[in-house]
């Protein structure tokens, strides 16, 4: 590993970090402000794509573009030192905070910046301390970017936007305020404040101040400023000739002599606000070195506590502390949404439908009294026509699509249920399908197909032919996205592909391409949600549904030829007119019926795509391209194989034992890098393929196009051990592990979205791998599962998980402590059985399922689990 663990709490250090050239997030609890920073100091401060504080910063931007790093001089004597350059470094971070310690010239420079958990502000302290045996004479400078608007100026207008500019010179630093937002389309006036406060350790303010960037760099550049190189005076009052220029917060302190041994401090708090007021208050929270001490100790507790809803141990410090970080990233995300970190290709801000599903598989574990709410707003982001909307805000609004781009990905149906499941397990409430909510009603009909030139509405709620707003249950909401897929069905009878499935690479094929992949995820919802059917049937005999359902639920009324797409589909234009019209009437239908009519088209699904997708080379074809030629196999001499293709295959239970071993087979010879050791998203296909996608324009084994992307190798670890392949999965798992903390990943602890063909770490933090891989852990490694609200413990541990003899966890259910002790008996290799399981010192039987415990048996507010394999 490039870094070192220093305690138990996932504080690490490296050295020598500007040569790996790494972003670090930060944030406070609300994600108010966000933050990256770099060992160079490079990265961006903002709120939002509309108002970034520092010039907003790509990944080249952050290595070379010296107009995107914070910065502060030193001019002493005999040198110039900068903080943003290189000397003798050492980088330590924690939860959240970045610390460097340099050593330059006989003085040790310390650059800590944080955002404290509960302001919205980021604090820039430098201290320096003089190491050597003689007095130092030194004028600090302090250089801070103003940007003052959102991220489309950086092309759009920039020169004009700069014009708006009004800058208000502060006793202790700047205020920047545009007058306008510049927005075509619109402009309105502009009430934010961008604002760089900061002082030196004994409180005084700095002595003058450079408010724009052509007054501190003068005749030169910002290599070698006027300010720094030619001494220029600073400013103590505002000049009307500095507003409509881009600003920046550059802070002239007094000079001084620094003894032997002396430290002094100096301290810049940053931040946007609309009223001063404010901004000035946080300021005064933070106006002092102890101040500053004590806040940072306070965010470190609250991370520390925040990540303290579940503790593992595994015996092994480096695991442990990694783990930690791993099961931050999901809260990141959330914070961050997918595109406020430098690697923002992910374009305007926000999380994805996908994102918002797969991350509240961690809240379940961490927040499970949040993910009832959070799960119930997400339905809301459904459409009649069972598309959805993709992107949710930060206050938990719908829109459409991030890029205003009419488009729809087929598997987006899937996620909804599998969080949904995992709920009413945990729960116990089955009941939670028979709550009503809204549905998304935006001017995209008919899956896209069609615009509404008409719409005007500016709730984005679905409304009735008669303008009131329609409300169904969540069952309905389902249903719904369960049904309208299965008719969805291209020339070979598989779920259309439209515009692109899990992977948005594969985004050229929306006529005739089709994805079995997620064709058997939805066969493995259309059975599984019966399950929570006949626990309805405790509490009565029907339910409601939207009159129009009636059309797709074809075995209670007038069946369909299901061997026909054809039919199929002609059944789906006919409900999608029907919905695009309705009145919001309701029908009562009767469970038997709806299970009946379910089981049906799962089984139809299941049988169809496991003889017909199982290829003679071993594994699964997933996919037809815009030819409607099936994507996998024996093509042009070669072998052409997907990895999501398998995984969901094992995943859904549609795949048989023996096409797991197969399969498995399969994916070590064709996917399995022999000299990285992880598993390849495809094989080279060798050619730019216009008919299915454009990850193939991509440099093979660069991101959805051969990379070892981690979501989808979770994913598949997650699948093995789903379908009792142990060993398989205890592989597949390592391999993640192993990759993201070798030296050739070059990344901090965490699991990256994707591995290049270096091995090389890409697209950091912001990734739902971390979500998959805490579940995959405390749901199939660990085995701790909740069936209807009942805890169960079924294990499938190798010995190679125990790096002693026990392992423990720790988490909350109900408002109950539970800790539980694994503990390896004998020294037997491979996949360890459970054979005695204790609660509170009382033994439970344990039987084929595992160890089962009621709700009634947590007697205690502290409970103890203990479980013994061999």
């Amino acid at each position: 590993m490039m870094y070192s663990f220093i305690d138990d709490a996932g504080t690490f250090t490296v050295n020598d970090p500007l040569s790996y050239q790494l972003y670090f997030p930060l944030t406070d609890k609300d994600g108010s402000l966000l933050s990256a920073v770099c060992p160079n100091l490079a990265g961006d401060i903002k709120k939002d794509n509309d108002r970034f504080l520092t010039p907003p910063a790509s990944v080249p931007d952050t290595r070379y573009n010296l107009l995107c790093r914070r910065d502060f001089f030193l001019k002493t004597e005999g040198a110039v030192i900068r903080a943003s350059y290189p000397y003798r470094d050492k980088l330590e971070a924690g939860f959240l905070y970045h610390r460097l310690i340099k050593q330059a010239h006989h003085l040790q420079i310390e650059v800590l910046n944080f955002i404290p958990f509960d302001l919205a502000v980021e604090v820039m302290q430098v201290k320096i301390a003089n190491k050597s045996g003689k007095t130092v004479t030194i004028t600090p400078t302090s250089f801070v970017p103003l940007f003052g608007r959102g991220e489309k100026n950086l092309r759009d207008h920039r020169h004009v936007s700069s014009l708006l500019n009004r800058i208000d010179l502060d006793t202790c630093g700047i205020f920047l305020r545009p007058t306008m937002v510049f927005d075509e389309k619109g402009h309105r006036e502009n009430k934010d404040n961008y604002f760089v406060l900061g002082y030196e350790g004994t409180g005084k303010p700095p002595v003058g101040q450079f408010p724009t960037l052509d007054y501190f760099c003068g005749s030169s550049d910002l290599i070698s400023p006027d300010a720094i190189e030619k001494d220029t005076a600073p400013v103590t009052k505002k000049a009307v000739d500095f507003d409509g220029k881009e600003a920046c917060a550059a802070f002239r302190f007094r000079t001084r002599e620094v003894a032997p041994q002396e430290e002094l401090t100096y301290c810049l708090v940053m931040g946007i606000e609309e009223d001063r007021g404010r901004a000035r208050r946080m300021f005064r929270k933070l106006d002092s070195p102890e101040k500053v001490a004590k806040k940072l100790e306070e965010t470190k507790q609250y991370w520390r506590r925040y990540l303290s809803a579940i503790k593992f141990d595994f015996r092994d410090r480096d695991f442990n502390n990694w783990l930690l970080w791993v099961r931050l990233q999901p809260t990141l995300r959330k914070l961050f949404g997918c595109s406020f970190l430098p690697h923002f290709d992910y374009g305007k801000g926000g999380r994805g439908w996908r994102d918002l599903w797969q991350d509240a598989l961690t809240l379940l574990l961490t927040e499970p009294d949040k993910a009832a709410a959070l799960i119930f707003n997400n339905f809301k982001g459904v459409r009649l026509d069972g598309s959805n909307a993709t992107i949710v805000t930060a206050d938990g609004e719908f829109i459409a699509d991030r890029n205003k781009i009419s488009r729809v990905w087929m598997d987006h149906g899937v996620w909804p249920y599998l969080t949904l499941r995992e709920y009413l397990h945990q729960t116990g409430n089955a009941r939670f399908l028979l709550q009503e909510t809204e549905y998304f009603r935006d001017q995209h009909l008919k899956r896209a197909k069609e615009i509404d030139h008409s719409f005007a509405q500016q709730d984005y709620v679905l409304r009735t032919r008669n303008k009131k707003i329609y409300r169904g249950s969540i069952l309905e909401h389902v249903l719904i996205q369960m049904l309208v897929a299965f008719f969805n069905v291209g020339q070979h009878n598989a779920i259309r592909l439209e515009n692109a499935d899990w992977n948005d690479g594969l985004d050229m094929a929306s006529e005739k391409g089709e994805s079995a992949t997620f064709s058997f995820m939805y066969a493995h919802n259309l059975r599984d949600v019966c399950f929570f059917l006949r626990q309805l049937q405790k509490e009565g005999d029907s339910v409601l549904l939207l009159k129009e359902i009636a059309l797709l639920l074809d075995r209670i009324h007038t069946p369909v030829d299901y061997k026909s797409a054809k039919r199929k589909q002609e059944r789906l234009n006919e409900y999608l007119e029907a919905a695009e019209r309705t009145a919001g009437e309701k029908i009562r239908v009767k469970l038997d019926d709806l299970i009946d009519d379910l089981q049906h088209k799962s089984a139809h699904l299941f049988k169809s795509l496991s003889r017909r997708q199982f290829l003679k080379r071993g594994f699964f074809n997933g996919y037809y391209d815009n030819k409607s030629k099936a994507v996998e196999g024996n093509v042009k001499g070669g072998v052409r194989m997907r990895l999501e293709s398998q995984v969901f295959a094992i995943m859904s239970g549609g795949a048989s034992d023996r096409q797991i071993r197969s399969t498995w087979n399969a994916i070590n010879k064709y996917l399995r890098d022999k000299r990285l050791g992880g598993f390849r998203l495809n094989t080279d296909f060798k050619a730019l393929y216009m008919d299915l996608g454009r990850a193939f324009g991509f440099a093979y084994g660069e991101k959805e196009n051969g990379a070892f992307f981690d979501h989808m190798a979770v994913m598949l670890a997650n699948a093995l051990y789903k379908r009792g392949f142990i060993r398989e999965g205890s592989e597949v798992m390592h391999s993640i592990y192993a990759m993201a903390t070798s030296s050739r990943a070059r990344i901090y602890p965490m699991i990256p979205e994707y591995f290049n063909n270096q091995g090389r770490g890409l697209y950091l933090y912001l990734t739902g791998s971390a979500s998959w891989y805490a579940y995959t852990l405390m749901k199939e490694v660990l085995g701790i599962k909740f069936i209807l609200g009942r805890i169960v413990f079924a294990p499938k541990l190798m010995s190679v998980n125990f790096r002693r003899d026990s392992i423990e966890v720790s988490f909350n259910v109900r408002g109950k402590a539970i800790k539980a002790t694994y503990i390896k008996k004998g020294r037997a290799s491979g996949a360890c059985a459970l054979t005695q399981g204790f609660l509170n010192g009382r033994e439970l039987p344990v039987d084929t399922v595992g160890l089962t415990i009621r709700e009634q048996d947590l007697k205690e507010k502290h409970n103890t689990v203990m479980l013994y394999l061999s």
